[in-house]
């Protein structure tokens, strides 16, 4: 009897063993489960695409530093509009270019100096009077300043006053670009010179 009492005793021990052994397997199991869903979520690509591609969140700070899209990158010239007109001319500017046109159109002339000939106390200089111009010329006056030189003797000019000479009647007509070749002597005092263009006034 009593051994069979001691045979119940351990078959009631082994099975509450045997409960105890089931239940901790069961956490176990589920534990495992739990565990991999998890791993499972986080190596989603599903979820993975769905947090990359979700809308980035902008901070108010971030809204207002960001750049206007409605003001232009950069200014672009109209093709179709008209350039800035220059700005019109004034009176006494019109007034001035006429005057200038008209002094180029009506009688010119220059004059020019070429050392001919010199000796110890003398030099004799040939003077070209050219019309530049494009109106015949009937007189003409040249400027004979000189430096150092002393006028002595005249060919083809008339000593008007001072340092004045013009022409001798014959020599005063020049049509457009044509010339008359007059020419004087002078007496070298000290250091001269002789400046290559005269100053030359036209008679129309």
């Amino acid at each position: 009897m009593r051994a069979w009492r001691d045979r119940v005793l351990r078959g009631r021990i082994h099975g509450r063993s045997l409960l105890v052994l089931i239940a901790v397997a069961a956490l176990v199991s589920a534990a495992a489960v739990w565990q991999f869903g998890s791993l499972r979520d986080d190596h989603d690509p599903d979820v993975a695409d769905a947090e990359l591609t979700e809308a980035p969140r902008f901070t108010a700070e971030a809204e207002s530093a960001a750049p206007s899209s409605s003001a232009p990158s950069s200014a672009v010239p109209d093709p179709s509009a008209e350039p800035a007109s220059a700005e019109p001319t004034t009176t006494a500017e019109a007034a001035t270019s006429e005057a200038t046109e008209a002094a180029v159109a009506g009688p010119v002339c220059t004059a020019s100096l070429t050392l001919a000939d010199e000796w110890s106390s003398s030099i004799s200089v040939s003077v070209e009077v050219a019309n530049t111009g494009t109106e015949r010329i009937d007189g003409w006056e040249v400027v004979l300043d000189l430096a150092g030189l002393d006028v002595t003797a005249l060919w083809g000019l008339d000593h008007v006053d001072g340092d004045r000479y013009g022409d001798i009647m014959f020599n005063a007509g020049i049509d457009p670009g044509s010339s008359v070749g007059p020419s004087f002597q002078a007496d070298v005092e000290g250091e001269w010179t002789l400046p290559a263009t005269v100053p030359c006034t036209p008679e129309a």
